[in-house]
């Protein structure tokens, strides 16, 4: 069943396309596209901007996962960027396109072409963030990652090597790789950190160890979501006493709650928040997107991750 996990995903996100045509409705409706060139290669991501955008708007990176696409970043957290976007008219939501479909994260021993290669992706972050600055205006003390799996993955990254860039990132259902299988730079800048991991993820193990893809790539160990935590406090100089919220279990018959614990720093003003989803898998509940495969754990459907995930990035 793992071996076509990820297969399975692609699959069912283009039958939702594909639907979504037939019913008239274009997911990339008002979409627009850029390429910038890093290195030896040009590079491609596309962008949402909402009607009548304010002059110096905030620019979020959302992020897909292994073997992913712009596409699937944007159908699996079911347009809600983009939604939010339009309602505040304050930020222009970016999807861009992984090499060969995966981040060059900081998993040392990972397979996949961006590592095998060594692509750039630190540098074409930083292209895409001077394309916003010259075309859009962007606020570049307000720039923000989310993303997936690889995608969360690489966010770390960006964290560790490039926090200047950054007022904030999110990862979910990735914690940070084992420092014998890390092979980032840490510049040891502080910068706000959300992560979000579930209980019972079959693929990112929340409690440590190896993580198991049906794809063949090996990527290594990563460290429990607990310590991944711990990293980032320390980072960010965190002091203060947390504070903790349970979330309404709106849908009790998904078997899933969710907690919250924030913590926050007095000498820095960084906050560090873990959204701990007890019995949830490998996949973001939004109420815009469900067609997760069962192989990659349990949805919960109480929480709007993308909204979590907004409001974290407004607070900074």
């Amino acid at each position: 069943m793992k071996k076509v996990l990820l297969g399975t995903l692609v699959l069912l996100v283009s039958v939702t396309i594909l639907a979504a045509y037939i019913f008239q409705f274009n997911p990339f409706n008002g979409l627009k596209s850029g390429v910038v060139n890093t290195g030896n290669l040009t590079r491609d991501f596309y962008f949402h901007v909402p009607n009548d955008v304010s002059q110096n708007p905030k620019l979020i990176f959302v992020l897909h996962g292994s073997s992913g696409t712009p596409t699937i970043a944007q159908l699996s957290t079911g347009h809600q960027f983009d939604y939010f976007s339009d309602s505040t008219k304050d930020a222009i939501i970016v999807y861009p396109a992984g090499y060969h479909k995966y981040w060059n994260d900081c998993r040392k021993v990972a397979t996949y072409d961006s590592k095998k290669e060594n692509i750039d992706d630190v540098d074409f972050f930083g292209k895409m963030i001077r394309y916003f600055q010259i075309h859009y205006h962007i606020d570049t003390t307000r720039v923000f990652a989310v993303g997936h799996s690889n995608g969360g993955h690489m966010c770390y990254k960006l964290a560790k090597e490039k926090p200047q860039w950054f007022r904030g990132i999110a990862a979910i259902s990735a914690s940070l790789p084992v420092v014998e299988n890390d092979d980032c730079y840490e510049a040891h800048l502080p910068v706000s950190v959300l992560v979000m991991n579930g209980t019972t993820d079959p693929i990112n193990p929340f409690n440590g160890g190896e993580v198991i893809v049906g794809d063949g790539q090996k990527r290594g160990a990563v460290r429990s979501t607990d310590e991944t935590i711990q990293y980032w406090m320390n980072n960010d100089s965190c002091d203060s006493v947390h504070t903790s919220i349970n979330f309404p279990n709106v849908d009790a018959s998904d078997n899933s709650i969710v907690l919250e614990d924030l913590y926050k720093s007095s000498s820095t003003g960084k906050q560090v928040v873990l959204v701990k989803i007890i019995n949830g898998g490998h996949v973001i509940p939004n109420p815009g997107f469900s067609l997760w495969p069962k192989s990659l754990g349990n949805v919960n459907k109480d929480i709007n991750a993308p909204k979590i995930i907004w409001d974290f990035f407004n607070a900074q």
